[in-house]
Order: structure tokens, then C-alpha cells, then sequence
């Protein structure tokens, strides 16, 4: 990749001179295998089927009150999971079996921490979404295991799965710490959703849903955080270990804004969008990265699409006339800002670079003629040979 030169012979500085030491890995985007993601998706189901089975053997309607069920076969199968992954790591370094491996160590850890702190009793009949396991030891300790996966395990050295897991785990638990019941309330998210019409009519059994906007602000500041970082990893030719934050990213800046909503209103909502979509549909562009640039244009689009129905109210006739008006105008300044800003054609091969120049004249503008082009060959030069048998 261009601007990146390897390993560092003394060791990099700081902390993003230490991931460009961690290998190609942190320095370009692997590229999609389809064996590569079936591997993943079976490690994935293989772990699935560990919980499932593993918590219907602890269910056990006969315990009292004051016993904690038996989570033994839990505990054991899922450290063999952890175990053969690190064993698949040490003798594969690429490959699906490598990346099985990979799949097994990273989230066979927080399963089995898990089954080790299951513990009925730990659960709020006040908090929505509350889990009977121990959030603080399952998430620092999985946080340990994955960030020294990440920069010490061999094979697994520079593996963007575990950075990946490592943000989300940070977030989610960021949020719990600030709202108590986020994690569970985040992970049921679809199920809260259909539940949380019931709170609302009257239902005592249901748990008072997690505060929206305490949520929202977390998560928003969370993956703003990420993006920021991310651009630093991108603009030192890291483009590896700047993808999984850009993921999660985007997943905590898109929830933080939709969960601030209801305090912003529609319209407040619709500024905050466009103002955060055009700076990171921009970063997306200069880093070429496609989905960021698409979705936050969209985001744009969306903001855009907010405002004008809180302005326009009950009025589907207004609001049409004037979507279809400002559509047409962000047509028209999509193509004058890119002559003005110089931004290359999509066929480039290379990432958006926004420069100041002279406009160009629009498309429908008429272009003078040229000069006229010179005789071939000039006068007095004989032309270059035939090749014999050549008419």
C-alpha cells in the first residue's frame, strides 16, 4: 500500500507506530473470501448452539431461591470452544480454520465469563433488559483477553475481529456505566421495541425502559470518538485497524442520534444529522471508504428530509413540492462543489482530495473550439514505414 513501509526496525512510536509493528494486517483491509466468512458464520453457530443447550441443561425448575444453577457443562464446553481456537490460531495462520480459530477465542471468552458469573440473583425487577451475569467482570476481562490477542498472540497479532470486539465491548459497557439495564436493553433492542408500547398502557410487570437521551449522548460521543481515531489510523496508511472502528462507529454514532430524538425533536434532529453526516460522508471520501460515504450521504439526505417535515407539519402537499425543490438543488450543488473542490472522477483510482480551483463550466455551458490540430506527418517528413505486404 502506498506510504506504508513495513515493519518498523526499532519499533514504532507511540501508540499507532506500535500497530503499524503489528503486521500487514493492521496496514490494509483483508479482502472478502467467501470461505473465509462461512468459517466465521460456522464458529458463530457452534457457539450458539453451546448457549443454547448449555443454559436449557442448567434450567432447572426444582432449585430454591437461594441456589445458583448448575452452569458446569456451560463452563466446559465453551472453554473447549477457547481452547480449540487458540489451538487453530497456533497452527493456522490464514485461512478459514485461522479465521474459525479467531472466532472461537474472541467470542468463546465472554461465553464462557458468562456461564462462570450466572447468577440469578443478580437481576433488577426494576431495570429493563437486566442480566443475570456479571457485566463488569465480563467485559474488562474480555477486553484484556482480546487486546492481548491483538498485539501479543501469534496469528492472532493485528486481527481486526478482536478491535472490533474490543469497541463494541467498550461502548456497550460505557453505556451501562452511565445507564444502568443499556447493555441488555441495546443487545433485546428488537424485542424492547415491540415491549416498550406496554409500559406505556399500563403494564406493572414491564420495566421502566433505560433513559433515551442518556443513552443517545454516550453513544454519540462514543462513536464520534471512533471516527476521530479512526482518521488518525487512516491518515498513517493504517487502513486495517481503522475499519473496525469505523464499524462500530457508525453503529453508536447512528443509535446516539436516533435515541437523542426525542429530546432534539424532528428538527433538531434533521441539523444534528446533516451537520454530522457532511463531516464524515467527507472522511469516508478522502479515506475511500464506500459505505461510510454513501451512508452518511444518506444520513444528509434524511436530515434534510426531517426538517423539511417539521417545517412543512401536517402538509404532505408541501412537504412533497419542497423535497422534490431542495432534491433538485442538492443535484445541482453535488455537481457545481465537485468542479469548485476538484474532487475526481469515480473511476480514479485514487481517494477524494478537496482542493480549491476555478469552477468548471456547467454541463450545459458551450466550450469554445480549440486549435486546430497539426498535419500528420509534417510538411517535408516522409511518414514512418509500411510493413512489406501492407497496403
Amino acid at each position: 500500500m502506498e506510504g506504508y513501509q513495513g515493519f518498523s526496525q526499532v519499533g514504532g512510536s507511540g501508540l499507532t507506530g506500535r500497530l503499524g509493528d503489528l503486521g500487514d494486517r493492521t496496514a490494509r483491509r483483508a479482502e472478502p473470501r467467501v470461505g473465509i466468512g462461512l468459517a466465521g458464520v460456522g464458529m458463530l453457530m457452534v457457539l450458539i448452539g453451546v448457549v443454547v443447550w448449555a443454559f436449557e441443561a442448567a434450567d432447572d425448575e426444582d432449585l430454591r431461591p437461594d441456589e445458583r444453577p448448575d452452569t458446569t457443562l456451560g463452563i466446559l464446553l465453551s472453554l473447549v470452544v477457547v481452547v480449540a481456537g487458540f489451538v487453530l490460531l497456533a497452527r493456522y495462520r490464514r485461512g478459514p480454520l485461522a479465521t474459525a480459530g479467531v472466532v472461537a477465542s474472541g467470542l468463546g471468552v465472554p461465553v464462557l465469563l458468562a456461564f462462570l458469573t450466572f447468577d440469578p440473583s443478580l437481576v433488577d425487577d426494576e431495570v429493563y433488559a437486566d442480566l443475570p451475569f456479571s457485566i463488569d467482570a465480563i467485559a474488562l476481562l474480555s477486553l484484556a483477553a482480546w487486546l492481548i490477542a491483538f498485539a501479543r498472540v501469534p496469528h492472532a497479532r493485528g486481527r481486526a475481529f478482536y478491535l472490533a470486539a474490543s469497541s463494541a465491548f467498550l461502548w456497550l459497557y460505557l453505556v451501562e456505566k452511565v445507564e444502568e439495564g443499556a447493555i441488555g436493553y441495546l443487545v433485546t433492542l428488537p424485542v424492547g421495541v415491540v415491549l416498550r408500547p406496554l409500559s406505556s398502557a399500563g403494564f406493572e410487570q414491564v420495566p421502566q425502559v433505560p433513559e433515551a437521551g442518556n443513552i443517545g449522548s454516550v453513544s454519540l460521543l462514543v462513536g464520534l470518538a471512533y471516527y476521530v481515531f479512526a482518521a488518525v489510523l487512516d491518515r498513517r496508511d493504517l487502513q486495517g485497524a481503522a475499519t473496525p472502528l469505523t464499524a462500530v462507529g457508525f453503529v453508536a454514532t447512528a443509535l446516539g442520534v436516533a435515541h437523542l430524538g426525542g429530546d432534539l425533536e424532528a428538527a433538531g434532529t434533521g441539523i444534528l444529522l446533516v451537520v454530522v453526516g457532511s463531516a464524515l460522508a467527507v472522511y469516508g471520501a478522502v479515506q475511500r471508504r464506500r459505505f461510510t460515504t454513501w451512508t452518511w450521504c444518506l444520513g444528509i439526505g434524511l436530515g434534510v428530509l426531517l426538517i423539511i417535515g417539521d417545517v412543512t407539519e401536517d402538509s404532505a402537499t408541501a412537504f412533497g413540492i419542497t423535497a422534490i425543490v431542495l432534491g433538485a438543488a442538492v443535484v445541482v450543488a453535488a455537481h457545481l462543489l465537485t468542479g469548485r473542490f476538484g474532487e475526481p472522477d469515480e473511476m480514479e483510482p485514487v481517494p477524494s482530495r478537496f482542493t480549491s480551483r476555478p469552477a468548471i463550466p456547467p454541463p450545459w455551458a458551450a466550450y469554445p473550439p480549440g486549435p486546430p490540430a497539426p498535419p500528420y506527418p509534417p510538411p517535408g517528413v516522409p511518414g514512418p514505414p509500411r510493413p512489406p505486404g501492407t497496403f
